[in-house]
């Protein structure tokens, strides 16, 4: 399959994929014209020695004219390695890494291209995205205040804004080129926390200078994918310990990140594995890791825990309130962020 080659890329979008060939062509599908239209974009699949016919599904799409790079892992060798190879194997200036059963939304590069490509430096990227089961074109929806495009140059009120979505692959660009100039671990030091994302994420928060937040939806997630970690011990634990390595002596930044997980993200994801009765996140041991990570935090005990712990009817309605109550507080506290922007 091609390899690009002549000038550096502007971005490159990496796919690790293992054993979703279907959910991958559909990706690949939309991608096609997209980036048919920008070559400056790159795109690098990394298969993690999938059984099923991924290899088929990217050679055909590269027969009808996908510029894509393939590399196939002599063997399965886990989705943090994989994501780490991925950001190893990049050689655009900015650095994109996609869920294969994602779907980055038709207009979404041109978009990307034009913010990333403009004269003025970009640190982060933000592209804001909604969930989906069945059909993401039926599914779509956009954002409820019709705002377009924000800059940020405060790093505070940029982790305010994204929080969780630093854990999102699908939702962060990074300047690679920038990442190289400042101090920071390489990510395979998270290696085995399921957040090998952050590790090059929230070096250029530390350093952060100027970032972008597109809040026209650009991705469609699948809901109803995701399993095989525990949830208390990621999203509990495991971002509070990856917090305090990589923003040290940043203590408002770890909390803008923090405080809006527990008040928003967290009722609701686990009303979500309540309610579908899954058992591939660790429900079960997820109350004795949220109180090691979270049983100082009063926000907790308010807004998470009921969430945990109340039959379901009485927790969906616990968690309806403290979404109602968050929206009033986002409108109140991020002054200006509601307003319609181009």
């Amino acid at each position: 399959m091609p390899e690009l080659c002549g000038t550096k890329p502007l971005l490159t979008i990496a796919i690790p994929t293992y054993n979703r060939a279907s959910e991958l062509a559909e990706m690949l599908e939309v991608l096609l014209p997209q980036l048919a239209a920008h070559p400056e974009v790159d795109l690098f699949v990394s298969d993690n020695c999938s059984p099923d016919g991924t290899e088929g599904v990217v050679q055909g799409l590269a027969e009808r004219g996908l510029r894509v790079r393939y590399l196939r892992q002599a063997e399965n060798i886990g989705s943090d390695r994989n994501f780490v190879a991925c950001y190893e194997n990049a050689i655009g200036s900015f650095f994109w890494l996609c869920g294969d059963d994602d779907i980055i939304l038709p207009g979404t590069l041109d978009r990307v291209v034009a913010h990333l490509g403009g004269p003025l430096p970009v640190d982060l990227m933000y592209v804001t995205s909604y969930g989906f089961r069945e059909d993401w074109v039926r599914e779509r929806t956009d954002d409820p205040l019709q705002r377009l495009v924000h800059t940020f140059t405060d790093a505070r009120r940029l982790a305010r804004v994204v929080n969780i979505m630093f854990t999102f692959i699908s939702a962060i660009i990074v300047n690679r080129d920038r990442l190289k100039e400042i101090p920071h671990e390489e990510p395979s030091a998270l290696l085995g926390t399921n957040l090998i994302q952050l590790g090059w994420c929230l070096p250029l928060l530390l350093e952060h200078r100027r970032s972008v937040v597109i809040w026209q939806r650009s991705v469609a997630g699948r809901q109803g994918n995701a399993g095989g970690y525990a949830i208390g011990k990621v999203f509990g634990l495991g971002l509070t310990q990856s917090l305090a390595r990589l923003l040290p002596g940043r203590p408002e930044l770890q909390r803008a990140i923090v405080h809006p997980t527990i008040r928003r993200w967290l009722p609701s994801a686990l009303y979500a594995i309540r309610a579908e009765n899954n058992d591939k996140l660790g429900l079960s041991t997820a109350e004795a890791d949220l109180v090691k990570a979270y049983g100082g935090n009063i926000r907790y005990w308010l807004f998470a825990y009921p969430v945990l712990r109340l039959p379901l009817v009485a927790a969906r309605l616990w968690f309806k309130l403290g979404t109602a109550f968050n929206m009033a507080i986002y409108m109140v506290t991020v002054p200006g962020f509601w307003k319609k922007q181009s």
